[in-house]
């Protein structure tokens, strides 16, 4: 009983439709068709947009997928640098293990795009480098980085975490 009551509106809304087209004159119909084809390439336009968008979010999804286990292992491997700055002359044999299990970490690291940022001597890089202290050393160029206090890492080209550096600023 429901369909019968539907193809019945159906049918009296396209005999309006087909009343109403009949009253209009040429110019009018040939305006709406100008309106139905802009809103069709409006829409062409706008479903285009939101496939780029979407293929863009995902490839960045897919491309930076491990920043977040990168953000989580550089404790990690800054304490495995420590480590080996702290040791004794009495414990070489401790210091090139760690040094050992070091480079094995930052090849592996490497092999999917994640790079240490190792900035000496370079110029002072705010989206690289985050700057603890300054000092004043006439003998260095103003802006540059004196010392690495920690590396900073890149996923893909994109600063995961700054190095964390003492800049010279000549007054």
């Amino acid at each position: 009983m429901t369909k019968d009551k539907e193809s019945k509106e159906k049918e009296k809304n396209q005999n309006n439709e087909k009343s109403e087209l009949n009253t209009l004159s040429y110019e009018e119909v040939l305006s709406q068709l100008e309106a139905a084809k802009e809103d069709s390439l409006r829409a062409r336009a706008e479903l285009e947009n939101f496939k780029k968008r979407t293929s863009l979010e995902l490839s960045n999804a897919l491309k930076f997928a491990n920043s977040e286990l990168l953000s989580s292992l550089i404790p990690v491997l800054t304490s495995l640098e420590k480590a080996t700055e702290n040791l004794d002359d009495e414990k070489q044999t401790d210091k090139e293990g760690i040094l050992l299990i070091l480079n094995s970490f930052e090849k592996t690291l490497e092999n999917f795009n994640i790079v240490p940022i190792n900035p000496n001597g370079e110029e002072f890089d705010p989206e690289m480098h985050e700057a603890v202290s300054t000092v004043n050393e006439s003998g260095e160029k103003d802006n540059f980085v004196i010392k690495t206090l920690e590396r900073g890492w890149k996923l893909n080209e994109r600063v995961v975490k700054p190095a964390l550096v003492v800049v010279n600023k000549i007054n």
